[in-house]
């Protein structure tokens, strides 16, 4: 389960490996959506990020960032996230899937 606080930013680091060693994922695609309900369609997602900018992609590593702006005005409850990819050969795969929960936020100012 991913928990955040709304309106925090916030960072999901990813290391892909295949039998212990770390894969290339250059040319990669990586895709992280949070829904409401699982059946939502990708139109009504409350997160949708497509990341194609790697931190290391020789060595399979990556990020996904979340910003304040993102998680800014998220329902307070429990929801559903995946991260899936599309290498640069066309493959799609779903790597990860679970509940995301968003939990209120106290302090609301910023400056």
């Amino acid at each position: 389960m991913i928990k955040i606080f709304r309106g925090d930013d916030h960072t999901v680091s990813l290391i892909f490996e295949e039998g212990g060693a770390r894969k290339d994922i250059t040319g990669w695609v990586i895709f992280f959506t949070v829904k409401e309900k699982q059946d939502d369609s990708d139109d009504d997602a409350l997160i949708s990020k497509d990341v194609d900018t790697h931190t290391d992609a020789v060595n399979g590593e990556t990020k996904i960032v979340l910003t304040d702006e993102d998680t800014d005005d998220l329902p307070i409850g429990t929801h559903y996230y995946d991260i899936q990819y599309k290498d640069d050969g066309g493959l799609i795969k779903t790597v990860l899937s679970g509940r995301f929960r968003v939990m209120g936020d106290i302090t609301r100012r910023i400056a």
